[in-house]
């Protein structure tokens, strides 16, 4: 007689609904096209919500000494309410957004200019359509007049949107927000 081993069974049976595919979900046509829109009369704006610094040990030592905001740790620092963006305008791209990290080049220290800020007219400007997830990849380089940065946006058709930020003076940071159409005024 076979003797039924239920632990072992039940193991299976995990393993075996437990390794299937994740479902990706298809984005609508309509969402699609929005996206379309927005990206195609270059005036948009990414609304930053999250900063994802690298978990160095002054990131630790901010974290630790519990400066960061209400809800954020070492990875993932909540930007909700301040004014974080990055928007482009035609030619010219913007950004006022909070930096989390560390300083690798000595510079001048100015106290009114310690995020990633620039506005100015970037050079290599590419906006290219990511056939895989139905965005767009927005690649540009931009100076400020003392660093440069080298920027990445991957904008997603359900307008979420991550944002990758190489410095010419600091460690790397990503960002993610929500991409609005820019209404001028």
């Amino acid at each position: 007689m076979r003797t039924f081993h239920a632990p072992l069974f039940l193991i299976f049976l995990l393993m075996v609904f437990g390794c299937g595919s994740q479902k990706q979900t298809v984005p609508s046509a309509t969402q699609v096209e929005a996206l379309n829109a927005i990206v195609e009369d270059r005036a948009f704006v990414i609304d930053i919500t999250v900063a994802r610094p690298l978990a160095t040990g002054a990131v630790s030592r901010i974290a630790n000494s519990g400066l960061l905001p209400p809800g954020s740790n070492v990875s993932r620092i909540d930007l909700t309410g301040m004014s974080s963006y990055l928007r482009v305008t035609n030619d010219s791209v913007f950004a006022e957004i909070p930096y989390y990290g560390e300083r690798q080049l000595p510079t001048t220290y100015n106290a009114n200019n310690t995020g990633v800020q620039f506005k100015n007219i970037p050079e290599d400007f590419e906006i290219a359509q990511n056939n895989r997830n139905q965005g767009y990849t927005v690649r540009f380089n931009v100076g400020n007049g003392t660093e440069t940065f080298a920027v990445i946006a991957e904008i997603f058709p359900d307008l979420s949107s991550t944002v990758n930020v190489n410095s010419s003076h600091r460690t790397p940071i990503w960002y993610s927000g929500e991409v609005e159409k820019l209404t001028m005024e």
